[in-house]
C-alpha cells in the first residue's frame, strides 16, 4: 500500500512541475532571439528557434534569423528551408534574397541560384553581376586500368582446351575533355570527348602449348548531357553517349584486318533537391555489343546535418539486357572538410554494359563486373578542382569456341583503375 502511495505522489509532482513550466512566448524567443542575432552567437539561435516552433511559436523574422544562423554555421541546406518559408511571406527583403541566393551557391544548387538571381532586387543584381560565359568550366580526366592477374594468365590457362580461346585484358586508358555551358539561366550543357586505346592478348592453347597474340581497341566516344531547371529544385536531364571503334579482326577468315562498331546510349533523370536528401529517378536505353538494354534506377543523397559534409548516398538500379535482368547496388560516404572532400563506395551486381552516371560512365568492355570497391580524394581550390581516385574491381569473361561465338566457360581476373582529373572554373 505504501508503494502505490510513493508512485502517486511522484506523479502528482511530475504533472506539477510540467504544469509549472513557463511556455514560450513570441515576445520572449523575439527579444532573445534578436539579442543572440546582435551578437552573433548562432548555435543558441537554432537550438531556440526550433525548441520554439516545436511548441507551436512561429514567426517571421524567427524564420530568418535561422535560415541566417544555418548559413553562418555552413549549413547550407538547413538555411534554405527556413530562408525560401522567409522569402515566401516577405519576397521583397533584400537580406534574405542575398542570403538565400549564397545558400544556393554555396549548397551546390547553381542553376537554382541563377533562377532565383531573375527574382531579386536591382541594386542586389548590380552587386552579384551574375554572368553566364560560353565555357564555365574545362575539365581533364585520365583513367589508367590494369590486369592485375595478366602475367599469371599469360603463363597459365588450366581451364582452356585445343578448340577454345580467350582475351586475357592488359590494360587501357581513357582520355576526356570535357566543357559545361550555361545556355540560359535555367539551360545548362555539358559535353565530353572521350579516347579510349586498349591492349588484350588472344590466348589459344595449340598442342598444350599457349599462344598469346596482340588484340587493340580503338575507341571514341562523345557524351552529352543537357540540364533543365525546373523551379522549385526539379531538374531534367536528357543525355546520350555516342561509342563508336574498331578492333583487330580475330577471325582469319575474312579479310578486313579491322572491325568496326557503334553504339549508343539514350536516356533521362528527373531529380529534386529537398532540404536532407536528393531523390534521382533515371532510366536509359542502350545498344551495347550487339545487346538491347533497358535500365532503370533510383538515387538518393542524404544530408543528415543539413550541410555537405556528411553525405551517405546510394543507388538501386535494374537492368534488363534481352532475355536477362539484375538488379545492381551502390553504396557510399561523402565526407567534405573545408576544401577537401573523400569519398568511398562500393557497387556489387552484374555490371556487363552497365550505365552510371546519368550515362557518363559506360562499363562496356567484353569483360563484366562483378563488383567495384573505391574511393577518391578532391581538392577545390579557388579556380580549380583537383582529384585522385582508385577503384577495384572483381572481372569476369568468357571463353570463345572456334566459331567466334561466346561460350558458358569464364576466367576471372582483378583490375585496378587510376584517375586523374583536374577541373578548370572559369
Amino acid at each position: 500500500m505504501e508503494k502505490y502511495f510513493v508512485c502517486i505522489v511522484l506523479l502528482w509532482f511530475v504533472a506539477a512541475a510540467n504544469a509549472q513550466k513557463t511556455p514560450l512566448s513570441i515576445k520572449d524567443v523575439d527579444s532573445t532571439t534578436y539579442a543572440l542575432f546582435l551578437k552573433q552567437d548562432w548555435k543558441p539561435i537554432i537550438t531556440l528557434g526550433k525548441q520554439s516552433i516545436a511548441e507551436g511559436v512561429d514567426f517571421y523574422y524567427l524564420k530568418v534569423r535561422i535560415g541566417i544562423a544555418y548559413f553562418k554555421e555552413n549549413k547550407m541546406f538547413s538555411a534554405i528551408r527556413f530562408l525560401e518559408e522567409a522569402y515566401a511571406l516577405d519576397p521583397k527583403n533584400v537580406v534574405v534574397q542575398d542570403y538565400l541566393y549564397w545558400a544556393y551557391r554555396y549548397s551546390g544548387l547553381e542553376m537554382e541560384s541563377r533562377l532565383f538571381y531573375s527574382k531579386m532586387s536591382k541594386a542586389l543584381k548590380d552587386e552579384i553581376k551574375l554572368d553566364l560565359p560560353v565555357v564555365s568550366s574545362i575539365s581533364f580526366n585520365v583513367l589508367a586500368a590494369n590486369n592485375l592477374d595478366y602475367d599469371t594468365q599469360l603463363k597459365s590457362n588450366a581451364n582452356g582446351q585445343t578448340d577454345h580461346f580467350r582475351i586475357i585484358p592488359e590494360k587501357y586508358e581513357m582520355y576526356s575533355l570535357g566543357m559545361s555551358h550555361p545556355i540560359s539561366k535555367g539551360l545548362n550543357l555539358f559535353h565530353q570527348f572521350t579516347l579510349v586505346p586498349a591492349n588484350s592478348v588472344k590466348q589459344t592453347n595449340i598442342g598444350s602449348v599457349l599462344q598469346n597474340g596482340t588484340y587493340k581497341v580503338m575507341e571514341y566516344r562523345y557524351y552529352g548531357d543537357v540540364t533543365i531547371a525546373l523551379g522549385n529544385r526539379w531538374y531534367l536531364d536528357t543525355y546520350l553517349n555516342a561509342i563508336f571503334g574498331d578492333y583487330d579482326n580475330l577471325n582469319t577468315a575474312t579479310s578486313d584486318s579491322k572491325i568496326k562498331y557503334n553504339n549508343m546510349v539514350f536516356g533521362g533523370a528527373i531529380t529534386k533537391a529537398s532540404y536532407l536528401i536528393i531523390n534521382s529517378i533515371n532510366m536509359s536505353v542502350s545498344n551495347l555489343n550487339g545487346f538491347n538494354q533497358f535500365q532503370m534506377g533510383y538515387a538518393m543523397s542524404v544530408y543528415p546535418l543539413g550541410s555537405t559534409s556528411v553525405v551517405p548516398f546510394g543507388s538501386l538500379q535494374y537492368k534488363s539486357q534481352d532475355s536477362e535482368s539484375n538488379m545492381v547496388f551502390t553504396a557510399g560516404l561523402a565526407v567534405t572538410l573545408n576544401k577537401i572532400a573523400l569519398t568511398g563506395f562500393g557497387t556489387v551486381g552484374n555490371m556487363n554494359n552497365f550505365i552510371a552516371n546519368n550515362g557518363a560512365i559506360v562499363y562496356n568492355q567484353p569483360a563484366t563486373a562483378l563488383n567495384e570497391f573505391g574511393g577518391s580524394f578532391k581538392y577545390f581550390g579557388k579556380h580549380l578542382v583537383l582529384k585522385v581516385s582508385y577503384s577495384f574491381m572483381n572481372m569476369e569473361s568468357n571463353y570463345y569456341d572456334g566459331n567466334f561465338e561466346i561460350i558458358s566457360k569464364t576466367f576471372e581476373f582483378n583490375q585496378q583503375n587510376i584517375t586523374a582529373a583536374i577541373t578548370w572554373v572559369l
